[in-house]
């Protein structure tokens, strides 16, 4: 099986009493929530367990394990090892290259023979090639055939050009280049690289483009590093937008504090850095605390500070408050915090002093706080998760930020503004949007706003071969119908808003795609509910993190 990954201890039952780890990368990934199933059956945690057989493969999750059984069936010892299929990863990237790969043994039987090639020699798929030899496939004449060169003198062979033709009497002629592969000193085989005239057309073309990027490629900032968003980087002209942006420079200059409105993506923290650009603090530090993100035990210490031997393994460390003295603290998503930790807040506010965690000083502070709410504030504060106090004291100023749905007439705009600052890092340009991009755009609902739109509009510009943008550039969480756009009243929408779930099109979904669809949906309400906080919502799906992570990836999921 090679080396043990991680070994696993059973007792009666198969009862999992323990476990040891010898891959510190899958330790980091897995101890935490594989402790959690410690006195369960191992059958309840890993599917593929045969307590009957000495060896196999068990499933956790996506991960494959495969495991071997020692000791006594009373209470053995699982030895896992992670499998993976590493031939198929180079089967699958050698079949990506856009030129002809052919690998030989030393006694010129193939290896392997990737599509391309497959191609260029007229090999129907369900030809078996692997373990023929080379002269059994292609009439080639022994003493010049550019791999049988190779194997024989041991050296490479570069670009000599050989011809035959096919079974059906196709001529083919192709430049080859064969590259011994050497194990321990000794010749094994050797690696061929096959371009015909159509693939070297197509890379002439594809050198130039990328040339041609390359040379009129500009530093965007050279010798400059981002300093923070100012009110010039706001882009909009919507009614709504255009009144929060002109109060926002109204309240810039005062010292008074700031509550921002708005939904997920709306750039509440781009309002807050510009808010602090403009003032007359904007020499002093500008510091983020995203209150969601912060495990509660954690927090405090954040914010306030520690003192060294308060707590094991704490540190004379300052905190945010301390350290954003004389300038900005902007506290995003206030709403999450718990009410412990605002009563906390609040008095530092009100005494314009906070005392480290553990410690017994008070130190005063000089801090100019916006914060931010991603829901109604006043009906937070109904339902007891604001505190009214603090609300107040924070609220000076309120800001409201339109969502997208309400500023449509910006999306092109906005759109335009991210291809330009994105367009030099590609070799093919985006020049034009496709009418109909725009007009489905327009009437999505966007949950993640302009934070959304911009994923959208990277994700478009990553897999577009052409200067244009169409729908088949969109990501496909958008166009396959799981988030419809606002306004539709069509027979299943009214089916769904009535029981809350979609109904399907047997015409068209297939029990994969109504599971996807619905295990979409489960995600998006969990991470709306936890404020997108990936670890918490990870717990109460009892997912691991990692897993987590990568069907917000597969979803297209913005947080």
């Amino acid at each position: 099986m090679g080396v043990v990954d991680v070994i696993i201890k059973l007792k009666d039952e198969n009862i999992i009493a323990g476990m040891k780890w010898y891959n510190e990368n899958l330790q980091k990934l897995f101890d935490v929530i594989w402790r959690r199933r410690i006195g369960q059956p191992i059958t309840n945690v890993f599917s593929g367990y045969d307590p009957d057989s000495i060896e196999g493969v068990m499933v956790w999750e996506e991960n494959r394990f495969i495991y071997n059984i020692v000791g006594s069936k009373a209470s053995p010892t699982i030895l896992m090892k992670q499998d993976v299929d590493s031939e198929y990863f180079l089967r699958s990237a050698l079949n990506l290259v856009d030129e002809g790969i052919q690998i030989y043994d030393k006694n010129a039987y193939a290896v392997f023979i990737n599509d391309i090639s497959r191609r260029i020699s007229e090999i129907p798929d369900n030809v078996q090639i692997e373990g023929r030899h080379l002269l059994d496939m292609y009439p080639l004449d022994e003493d010049i055939s550019t791999t049988l060169t190779s194997l024989r003198t041991q050296r490479p062979v570069v670009n000599r050009v050989d011809h035959y033709n096919t079974s059906d009497g196709t001529f083919v002629a192709a430049a080859y280049t064969a590259i011994p592969i050497r194990k321990y000193g000794d010749v094994i085989g050797t690696v061929v690289f096959e371009q015909n005239s159509d693939i070297v057309k197509n890379h002439i073309k594809r050198m130039q483009s990328v040339q041609n990027a390359l040379d009129s490629y500009v530093d965007p900032n050279p010798r400059m590093a981002f300093t923070g968003y100012t009110f010039d980087t706001i882009i909009g002209n919507g009614a709504a937008l255009k009144e929060a942006v002109e109060l926002a420079k109204r309240v810039s200059t005062q010292d008074c504090s700031v509550l921002i409105i708005g939904e997920t993506g709306t750039g509440k923290e781009v309002f807050a850095q510009a808010i602090h650009k403009e003032s007359g603090r904007r020499d002093g530090k500008f510091l983020a605390i995203n209150c969601a993100a912060v495990p509660e035990n954690l927090i405090e210490g954040v914010l306030f500070g520690t003192v060294k031997g308060s707590f094991t393994g704490s540190e004379d460390r300052v905190g945010y408050m301390e350290e954003a003295s004389g300038g900005t603290l902007f506290l995003d998503e206030l709403n999450s915090m718990s009410l412990a930790m605002q009563s906390k807040i609040l008095r530092a506010v009100q005494e314009k002093t906070i005392r480290r965690v553990g410690g017994s000083e008070e130190i005063s502070i000089d801090v100019r706080i916006i914060s931010s709410c991603n829901e109604d504030p006043f009906k937070a504060i109904r339902e007891n998760r604001l505190r009214r106090d603090l609300f107040y004291r924070l609220s000076t100023v309120m800001i409201n930020l339109p969502s997208l749905r309400e500023h449509p007439e910006d999306i092109e705009i906005l759109m335009w503004d991210r291809i330009r600052h994105s367009n030099q890092h590609f070799v093919n340009k985006i020049e034009k949007i496709s009418p109909e991009v725009l007009d489905f755009l327009k009437s999505y609902p966007w949950p993640g706003n302009v934070r959304e739109l911009f994923h959208t509009v990277d994700y478009a510009m990553n897999v577009t071969d052409g200067d244009t943008i169409e729908m088949s550039h969109l990501p496909k969480h958008l166009t396959d119908g799981a988030l419809k756009p606002a306004g539709e009243s069509d027979a299943r929408s009214a089916k769904n808003a009535g029981g809350g779930c979609f109904a399907p099109d047997w015409s068209k979904d297939t029990l994969q795609s109504l599971m996807d669809r619905y295990e979409n949906e489960i995600l998006r309400e969990a991470l709306d509910y936890y404020g997108g906080n990936i670890s918490q919502t990870a717990r109460a799906l009892d997912i691991k993190r990692q897993s987590l992570q990568y069907r917000i990836n597969k979803y297209g999921i913005i947080i």
